[in-house]
């Protein structure tokens, strides 16, 4: 009987889950402060991608995924920007943000962030 409880409630919960997609040509909005890292090189975000997956301590993870805080940016709330192409399936995508605060336009941030971040779809390219 426990089993059966355990098998409707499994059930229950990957019927409810919503998992988010994103796709190249989606634009959105952030709407709180520092609510994304956007790294500035891809070598970065893949590090820290790859160090997120396969590390067991919190001591991997410093070894192996840290990066410069001189290369992340961090988003201000009302600041937009463009997914551009998508690398490693999916878990790293390239960013064109419109900003005046920055010179610099191409970033790339991780799919992980998007999903857990207060941010908003403004459009959505099909």
């Amino acid at each position: 009987m426990r089993y059966f409880f355990l098998i409707i409630l499994t059930f229950s919960l990957s019927i409810e889950s919503t998992d988010l997609e994103f796709k190249e040509g989606d634009e959105f909005l952030a709407n709180k402060f520092e609510t994304i890292a956007l790294f500035f090189y891809k070598s970065d975000a893949t590090r820290v991608d790859i160090a997120r997956d396969l590390s067991f301590s919190i001591h991997d993870f410093m070894t192996y995924g840290a990066v410069d805080q001189r290369d992340i940016y961090k988003i201000k709330r009302g600041e937009t920007f463009i997914l551009k192409d998508s690398y490693r399936d999916g878990d790293i995508f390239e960013v064109n943000l419109k900003s005046s605060r920055t010179s610099r336009e191409k970033f790339f941030v991780l799919s992980e962030d998007l999903k857990n971040s207060s941010i908003t779809l403004i459009t959505e390219d099909s």
